[in-house]
């Protein structure tokens, strides 16, 4: 373990976070080893140096949506504790609901796929979940919302500073969207675990959705159509299944006479 950790400090992401915690370097890899899960050491981590960026004054609450067995769940933990924050787990426990026909599959143009859904599919229980978050992570830093996101979503309000969501299908993910983003503070991250989704990208773009939904354009999507590139495929190009939106960042403008102004 020893000689990954090491080899991880030559990367300028975990670098970054080593130099806040080495101890937490160590906890997120013995996480990623021991929980089933699909989203990578490297996505997490990343996700989990943003938390750590906040500075203490800012409040507000993590949030993800779709833990499956609690591999990332775990991992977000470790980084909540260290900040302070609470951490707001949202899951069926019951697996994907039924998908309509547009989320029955999904093109994903970077590895040359097509992924299908069915309702039950990626299924973990509560007790299965906790329990990884037990042994490989800081439960005392999580909180449960047990139920799909129509039933358990409209009941949380807290200021939240970075919200994960991985959640498969469209109708789910603008079920979160509709209740985080007005929860999100500025400058906060709105991340997606299926950036290299055709139809989960669009929905970033979307001005028409997000003008209804906020009265707002569509915020745009880093990393839409092959995921963030902190990963090597199988291609030999880099890419990921992670992507991120931020709320109201501060925008440069270009000015002819004073050049780039804040």
């Amino acid at each position: 373990m020893l000689q990954v950790l090491a080899k991880a400090a030559r990367v300028p992401l975990f670098a970054h976070v080593a130099r806040t915690d080495w101890r937490f370097v160590a906890q997120a890899w013995r996480a990623s080893r021991g929980v089933t899960g699909l989203t990578s050491l490297t996505e997490v981590v990343l996700m989990a140096s943003k938390i750590l960026e906040f500075p203490s004054s800012l409040s507000g609450a993590v949030v993800e949506c779709g833990s499956f067995k609690g591999r990332s769940t775990a991992i977000l933990s470790l980084a909540c504790r260290h900040a302070g924050r609470k951490l707001h787990v949202f899951d069926s426990f019951q697996g994907l609901p039924e998908p309509s026909e547009q989320d029955a599959s999904h093109r994903v143009l970077s590895l040359n796929e097509v992924h299908h859904y069915r309702k039950g599919g990626l299924y973990a229980t509560l007790d299965e979940v906790k329990r990884n978050v037990a042994a490989y992570g800081a439960i005392e830093a999580c909180d449960f919302w047990p139920g799909f996101f129509n039933e358990t979503m409209p009941k949380f309000q807290e200021p939240t500073v970075l919200a994960f969501c991985d959640v498969d299908l469209v109708d789910s993910l603008k079920t979160c969207i509709k209740h985080i983003w007005p929860l999100l503070r500025d400058g906060g991250y709105f991340f997606t675990h299926e950036a290299h989704h055709l139809e989960i990208g669009h929905l970033f773009f979307d001005d028409a959705w997000w003008r209804e939904a906020f009265d707002c354009d569509a915020p745009g999507l880093i990393g839409a159509g092959s995921g963030l590139g902190i990963g090597l495929l199988a291609d030999g190009s880099y890419g990921s299944a992670l992507g991120y939106t931020v709320k109201n960042p501060t925008i440069r403008r270009v000015s002819e006479e004073d050049g780039f102004q804040v």
